[in-house]
């Protein structure tokens, strides 16, 4: 698989993409700032999609594949030879439109299944893709199944964003609180909640419990006064979202 990032020179998108390009028309000048989703995808869509579809899988042994979300993209092949021979074609044609390769953030990852008699509980290597990141673990009968977990980075800013939600709210009706924690944390279990990534979503409601309790005791001398097991009691009442797969992205078998 080729894990591939083009360099640029802002990222406009908001969204830690990876992927994100800046192209100067030689020359008139004009730079197009492609970590915008709308044109970044409508460029994408002529300098890669329809190049790697028409192009370059015809020449290839393997089967491969490329998926791509605006400016996020990554390249599965069956064969190494042909995903080394692609990374280079890909340099030449990212250079034909004045674009180049991040060196650090382009890097070409074995991420075949494991054997059944390989040791250990996981894969060779991880794919950070969209806010996941793709791995390869054992289910509870040994077979190697994929596993998507929300990525570090993307897990730290949904917390921090908690924190700032229930720091910025914390004089308001309790009931208020509750409702505006529960259409933050089902927004993003709407996109985390996802199969294989169930114990990342029960890592964020249990840091969003701890944090509302936080600011909550920072209601002055009557916020003080709120123990832990008032809490719990209160949660009863008005639960946060429990972890729930939302969507299911595949059912796969040994």
């Amino acid at each position: 698989m080729v894990d591939a990032s083009i360099n640029g020179t802002q990222d406009t998108s908001g969204n830690g993409s990876e992927v994100v390009l800046v192209c100067r028309r030689p020359g008139d000048g004009l730079d197009l700032h492609l970590g915008l989703p709308r044109l970044g995808n409508v460029y994408l869509h002529f300098v890669l999609d329809l190049w790697f579809e028409h192009e370059v899988k015809p020449t290839l042994f393997g089967r491969a594949r490329l998926i791509r979300f605006a400016d996020d993209f990554v390249l599965g092949f069956e064969s190494k030879d042909d995903a080394e021979c692609v990374r280079e074609w890909l340099t030449r044609r990212m250079a034909e439109f004045g674009l180049t390769l991040h060196p650090d953030k382009t890097r070409l990852v074995p991420f075949g299944r494991p054997r059944r008699g390989a040791t250990g509980g996981k894969g060779p290597a991880t794919v950070d893709f969209l806010g996941f990141t793709l791995h390869w673990r054992r289910d509870r009968k040994g077979w190697w199944t994929l596993g998507m977990k929300t990525r570090k980075a993307r897990f730290r800013r949904a917390i921090g964003a908690l924190e700032d939600r229930c720091r910025c709210q914390r004089h308001l009706p309790r009931r208020e609180q509750h409702a505006s924690l529960v259409r933050r944390i089902d927004g993003h279990f709407d996109y985390f909640g996802v199969n294989g990534n169930h114990s990342s979503l029960a890592r964020l409601r249990h840091q969003a419990e701890r944090v509302w309790f936080k600011w909550l005791r920072r209601r002055g001398q009557r916020g003080k006064r709120l123990t832990w097991e008032r809490f719990r009691a209160y949660l009863e009442v008005f639960p946060l979202p429990a972890p729930t797969i939302r969507v299911r992205i595949w059912a796969m078998t040994p």
